[in-house]
């Protein structure tokens, strides 16, 4: 039978086998982490057992993603993975009926208010899951939509072109590239669209947000949406996209700018700053979003 190795293994197979979605798997790390780092700056020590807390920060996480699970969902499951039944054991395994279950079932609900206290019953904090979809719309937006500069469109740049794309872009035809955001569900549901975060793309970006999740450092001194963008960024890059502008045969170019000519590094750096303000929104410090890339990149 499988058996977890350690707190995190046993955090990750109760989220599998409760079927929460990955935005409850990464809330429950981030009440981990503030609840550690509250022990550490008040020199504390926790009343709960790594596993305890564990199941108190799944359990209450679930809660607060509008994904509950009764408590009997979630320490029948638990007791039979940490207490794994033995070849020659004649001990049959926790029910709801069994002596012990009340008990545990208190211990559950004791932890989650010690958890709950501990987090000044704030239990909807910022989540880098909540940013993600978002930036990552906003990052292949351009792609999809052509921009004003680009003087894309049969219309030209004037009103009526404007509404000739709109117009093209809605019935799924435009300049060569769909925007299935304008599809109709029934649209969508037809021809097979899937949502963006179920894409390669959008699996690689959540993949990286749920690796964040379980940083402590990340969580406890780094804004969600700075770390929200440099999982869009891991992610793309990861997928050989990448802002500079590249030549025949993979090298830099320098661009025209003022008049004067920029070199491929200095090109990529200020592509770099743009990307943060457009996709970030204007609300991602650039210095954070690099000290985050820099972080996933040793994770």
């Amino acid at each position: 039978m499988l058996t977890p190795k350690d707190p995190t293994a046993f955090t990750d197979a109760m989220a599998d086998l409760l079927r929460l979605p990955d935005e409850t798997l990464a809330m429950a790390y981030i009440y981990l982490h503030k609840y550690n780092r509250f022990l550490e700056t008040s020199n504390t020590t926790s009343p709960l057992d790594p596993y305890t807390l564990s199941l108190a920060t799944v359990s209450l996480a679930a809660k607060s993603t509008e994904s509950p699970r009764p408590p009997s969902a979630i320490l029948l499951p638990a007791h039979r993975l940490l207490h794994p039944p033995l070849p020659t054991s004649t001990q049959p395994p926790l029910t709801t009926s069994s002596p012990t279950y009340p008990r545990l079932r208190q211990t559950l609900l004791s932890a989650e208010l010690v958890l709950l206290r501990v987090l000044g019953f704030e239990c909807r904090l910022p989540s880098p899951l909540s940013y993600i979809e978002r930036y990552l719309a906003r990052a292949l937006d351009e792609i999809v939509t052509p921009s004003a500069r680009d003087g894309g469109g049969r219309g030209g740049g004037g009103e009526r072109g404007e509404k000739d794309r709109d117009r093209d872009r809605e019935r799924g035809k435009g300049e060569g590239v769909v925007d299935y955001t304008r599809w109709s569900r029934e649209e969508r549901e037809e021809y097979g669209v899937i949502p963006l975060l179920e894409t390669g793309l959008g699996r690689e970006v959540r993949r990286w947000a749920g690796k964040a999740c379980k940083s402590a450092e990340i969580v406890n001194f780094w804004p969600s949406r700075a770390v929200g963008l440099g999982c869009v960024w891991m992610a793309v890059d990861g997928r050989g996209l990448g802002l500079g502008l590249v030549g025949v045969g993979g090298e830099e170019r320098g661009v025209e700018r003022g008049g004067e000519r920029e070199d491929g590094e200095r090109v990529v750096r200020r592509q770099e700053g743009e990307w943060v303000r457009r996709v970030g929104g204007g609300k991602v410090d650039l210095g954070d979003f690099k000290e985050v890339v820099w972080i996933l990149g040793g994770l």
